[in-house]
């Protein structure tokens, strides 16, 4: 059975466009950030980020919770369509993440109500299924936020502002985490390798906890596992705290209902 996964690459450009954007409005340069987390940011690797390059999974998390922003709304997708031999029903795969069939593909996507009645408008129905007239474009998905996410309740709010605390992915529980994820829904190294497109001696150096999970891999998986970012992966913290940005209102959960009915399937 053929499964078109919806799966996010990071649109490298917009990153870009958007840290220079939020560096640039609190007038900060690239040494202002150089002790913000548990690693040191020098001034070259700021530089990078601005030019495109994306940071260690560590710096990211840092980043987001000092300008106070969501992982999925500081990210921007290329989203495209991954082909997966995989039983959709055997998977475990909720029927409400299932956007169509067409020519005999199912076509999944993490939750998005919104552009899901949009392309359904046009479709056939039969027995609960949508069969589709035509692929659905993936830059149609181009702007979709998944869900933002929540602090951690240790965080602490002082005059209005976030004090957080330094995070630092502990990539052992991370991994276990992912590959007991992975493979409650049944997935199979060949399709893993499919989804995240890394070689299968990567994967085994991920198992056996040798190489670290990327931003691009939670990215991706954030999607076809339909979870929060954050949700997979793990986090410690150092006790180093330093001062957010911005009114720690905007850090909110965008998203319940679809990833709590997972959460039960668990």
């Amino acid at each position: 059975m053929s499964v078109k996964f919806l799966v996010p690459e990071i649109n490298k450009e917009r990153w870009a466009e958007e840290f220079k954007y939020k560096m640039s409005i609190r007038e900060l340069k690239s040494k202002d950030l150089s002790n913000i987390g548990a690693e040191t940011n020098y001034e070259q690797k700021i530089n990078k980020f601005k030019n495109g390059s994306i940071p260690s999974l560590d710096c990211f998390l840092t980043l987001c919770r000092f300008f106070n922003l969501p992982p999925d709304s500081f990210l921007f997708a290329k989203p495209k369509w991954v082909e997966c031999d995989i039983d959709f029903w055997k998977a475990g795969i909720s029927n409400n993440r299932l956007l169509g069939v067409y020519n005999n593909d199912f076509y999944v996507i993490p939750n998005y109500k919104e552009k899901e009645s949009d392309i359904k408008s046009d479709c056939d129905q039969v027995y609960g299924i949508t069969f589709m007239k035509k692929e659905p474009n993936p830059s149609f998905f181009k702007d979709f936020l998944l869900y933002g996410t929540e602090y951690d309740l240790n965080e602490r709010v002082e005059d209005g502002k976030i004090i957080y605390r330094f995070p630092y992915v502990n990539d052992e529980k991370t991994s276990e985490k992912i590959f007991s994820l992975l493979e409650k829904k049944k997935f199979s190294n060949k399709q893993i390798q499919t989804l995240l497109d890394i070689t299968p001696q990567s994967l085994t150096n991920r198992k056996r906890k040798k190489q670290s999970w990327t931003v691009k891999d939670i990215y991706k998986l954030s999607w076809i596992l339909n979870s929060p970012f954050e949700s997979l992966v793990e986090i410690d913290y150092r006790e180093e705290t330093r001062e957010s940005l911005f009114d720690p209102i905007v850090f909110i959960m965008h998203y319940q209902g679809e990833y709590e009915e997972d959460e039960g399937e668990r």
